[in-house]
Formats: C-alpha cells, sequence, structure tokens
C-alpha cells in the first residue's frame, strides 16, 4: 500500500483457523464500502491450529492484510498491544476473532468517534453466550466496575471499540486490562462513548474464558482502582483556602498520591492502635506496625513511580520483581495471600477456635486474630502498592515476543 491508512483493524486470535476468512471478507467489505485507505492486523497469539497458516495464504493475497505473529502465547492483552503498537492509522478499531463481533458496525463505531470521542465502546446488549456462565458474571462484574471507577460502561468486556490512536497508544496495556480499557482510558484524559452494537452465536472453535477469571476479576476491579486513584490527572489546589488545606499540602505533596494513598489507608490502624494501645498487648503493636509499615511502604512506591517518569536505564530489583516474578500483577498473587489470612484471622475471633488456639499455642484468639488480620492487611497491600509500580514501568517492558511480521506489502520479517 502505497498511501498511509487512515483506519487500522486490529484483531487478537488464537486458534480460529475456521473463522479467519469469513471475519476478513467481511472487514474487507465494510472498509471498502467506507472508502478510506485501511490496513488490518491480525494478531496470532501462538497459535497452534492452522490459524498461523491461513492468515499467510491470505497475507499474500491482500495488501491491505497484515500478520503478527507471537512468539509464544501472551494473551488478548498483549495482542492488543501489539496491534495498537503496529497499527499506523489515526483510527483504530479492535474487535474480536471469533466472528461473533459484527464488522457491519463499524461505520457506526467511527461515526460516534467523529462526534468528538477518543473511545466508543460497543455494547452486546442482545449477547449470545451462555446465560449463566458468561451473562450474569459479565453483567455483576459490569455493574461493579462501573461503580468503582466512575466509569458506567454496559459492556467492559467488548472487545469491539473505536479509539483514537492519539490516545489508546498512551494507555499502557498489560496482564488482562483489556477490559479495563475505558477505566484505563480515562489516565489519558479519554471522552467515553457506547452504542449498542450486534453480537452473534459462536459457530467455530471454543471460548476462551469461563467462570474461573470471577476471582482475578475481583482483584483486578480493586487494584485498577487504586491505579485509577492515584495516576489520575487532577487540577491543582493553586491557593489552599483554609488551615487544612495547607496542612495537606505541607504533609502530603499533591503529586505524591501513593503516598497519600498508603497515609489513608494507615489511619485506622493508627486510630485503632491507641485505643488499643492502653492495654499494651500484641493487637495494639500489630495495628501500629501495619500503619507505620505502610507508610513505608507509600514512600518507597512513590520513589519508584518518580524514577519511571524519569526513564531510569535500570529498573531496579523491585521493579523487576514485579515485573518479571509477579507477571506484571501483584495484587493476583498477594492478594489472594492476604485475603486467605485475613480469613484465618476472622476465624480465631470465634470463641471455640480461640479457646482451641489458647490450649494448642499458648496464645490468645485475639492475639493470633490481629497477626493474622494485619498481617494480611499489609499483604494485600503489599499487592496494591505493586502494581503501582508495575503500571508505572508498564511502557518500557513488553509481555510479547514478535517472530514474525508479515506486513502489508509482503515483506516477511522475523523476531524484534
Amino acid at each position: 500500500m502505497d498511501e498511509k491508512p487512515m483506519l487500522s483493524i486490529v484483531v487478537p486470535v488464537y486458534n480460529e483457523e475456521d473463522n479467519i476468512r469469513p471475519l476478513f471478507e467481511k472487514i474487507q467489505a465494510v472498509c471498502e464500502a467506507i472508502g478510506d485507505a485501511y490496513e488490518v492486523l491480525f494478531v496470532d497469539d501462538g497459535s497452534k491450529d492452522k490459524t498461523f497458516a491461513t492468515l499467510s495464504e491470505l497475507s499474500e493475497q491482500e495488501p491491505q492484510l497484515s500478520v503478527i505473529r507471537f512468539k509464544k502465547n501472551a494473551g488478548q492483552t498483549a495482542a492488543m498491544a501489539a496491534g495498537f503498537e503496529f497499527a499506523q492509522g489515526e483510527r483504530i478499531i479492535s474487535m474480536d476473532g471469533d466472528l461473533q463481533n459484527d464488522p457491519s458496525d463499524i461505520p457506526k463505531l467511527l461515526e460516534k468517534l467523529e462526534e468528538g470521542y477518543d473511545l466508543v465502546c460497543g455494547w452486546r446488549k442482545e449477547r449470545q453466550d451462555k446465560f449463566l456462565t458468561r451473562r450474569v458474571p459479565s453483567v455483576i462484574a459490569n455493574w461493579i466496575i462501573g461503580k468503582v471507577t466512575g466509569v458506567p460502561i454496559h459492556d467492559n468486556g467488548c472487545s469491539l471499540k473505536a479509539y483514537r490512536a492519539s490516545v489508546i497508544k498512551q494507555v499502557p496495556l498489560y496482564g488482562e486490562m483489556h477490559r479495563f480499557i475505558p477505566a484505563m482510558s480515562t489516565v489519558a484524559g479519554a471522552r467515553i462513548a457506547e452504542i449498542v452494537v450486534t453480537h452473534h452465536p459462536r459457530r467455530f472453535g471454543e471460548s476462551k474464558y469461563g467462570l474461573g477469571r470471577v476471582w482475578r476479576v475481583m482483584l483486578d476491579i480493586i487494584a485498577f482502582k487504586f491505579i485509577i486513584s492515584v495516576f489520575t490527572p487532577r487540577p491543582e489546589i493553586q491557593k489552599p483556602k483554609n488551615l487544612w488545606q495547607r496542612l495537606s499540602n505541607v504533609l502530603f505533596n499533591h503529586k505524591q498520591k501513593a503516598f497519600r494513598a498508603a497515609a489513608i489507608l494507615s489511619l485506622p490502624s493508627f486510630i485503632l492502635g491507641r485505643i488499643l494501645f492502653g492495654t499494651v498487648n500484641i493487637a495494639s503493636f500489630s495495628c501500629f506496625g501495619l500503619a507505620i509499615t505502610l507508610l513505608a511502604l507509600g514512600l518507597l512506591t512513590e520513589n519508584k513511580i518518580q524514577q519511571a517518569k524519569q526513564q531510569s536505564p535500570e529498573l531496579g530489583k523491585l521493579v523487576r520483581f514485579f515485573i518479571f516474578r509477579c507477571k506484571r500483577r501483584p495484587v493476583r498473587l498477594f492478594g489472594r495471600i492476604g485475603v486467605g489470612l485475613l480469613i484465618f484471622g476472622g476465624i480465631f475471633l470465634i470463641p471455640q477456635a480461640a479457646s482451641l488456639s489458647a490450649e494448642m499455642l499458648n496464645i490468645t484468639g485475639s492475639n493470633l486474630s490481629a497477626i493474622s488480620i494485619t498481617t494480611g492487611i499489609l499483604i494485600f497491600c503489599f499487592g496494591l502498592f505493586g502494581e503501582l509500580i508495575a503500571f508505572a514501568n508498564a511502557k518500557r517492558v513488553k509481555e510479547y515476543t514478535v517472530e514474525t511480521f508479515l506486513n502489508a506489502n509482503n515483506e516477511r520479517t522475523r523476531g524484534e
């Protein structure tokens, strides 16, 4: 293609050999009718069937088609991130590769985008999926996400979306974040709209999602609310209006939102520790220890965020731990441990369990409960603050490795 595309269609695929050709033909027909120069980017997320072979054959026949193949499976979010990175168009459409999204909705999405929005989300109002395992969990999760993030989108999980490239390329995507794109786009100041789109039943292949991800989604919601509260830009207070604002500006610089979040989280522990301090027991010291440790964690996190903004050449051991050892999702590791300790501590508030602990461990149930609960809170918060550090450094590390890139001129390159 000699003319730079105005429109890019990004389609992540994994084991969708039977859907490739009919989907491309539908996309091609719609884009030809629109009339603008376009490109279609299929991102093969390490498929094990004939998906890549089909795409390779098709790319030799169609100059508008580009194919990105990962060296190994990296997930849908990584596939979308790669598509956005390689996309050349000023406007980008993302959609699933299973023929459930309808390409005929693309003109409507673009029309809405031209009204002045940066992101237009598809809403599968008449969703053609299993009721109990797909639709019910989706409705509940979308309602919670809307309430927690303040972005009231009906269908965050719908891949059919339209974006301004200048905005979506600023949003760091990793670790299954694709379902939170509307909420995360607010970090880049995106103006968001939503329209109803068509949804078809799956004809070929198998769904890659199920009920097993519910627990992860709940942890993600908490983490992304925390990320948004810290990274979303807010207007600076030019002149403090009262004593509290002056004191707040002195104690918590408006740019140090991570430390401010730590201070807010530690406040209940300080108060509870002061109430219990008169008894000078394990519970009181646990509360004080938790509060002080959270403040230290907030300072450490703030330091790592500032280093990321300065593009420090070294990631550092802690950053590498959160990104590589925790696979960029520390809340999924430490969140589960933290919740487990919270439940364990709650059990020892029951009189029978408390008396049993006193007999077997020579420690009162209240003290054992206090240690377990405060430790659980600390570990959970460690995962949350780890998410902030991972997000701040997200643009510096890729989750995927491109094995083969077949571009629109049929030039074949390998590796990256």
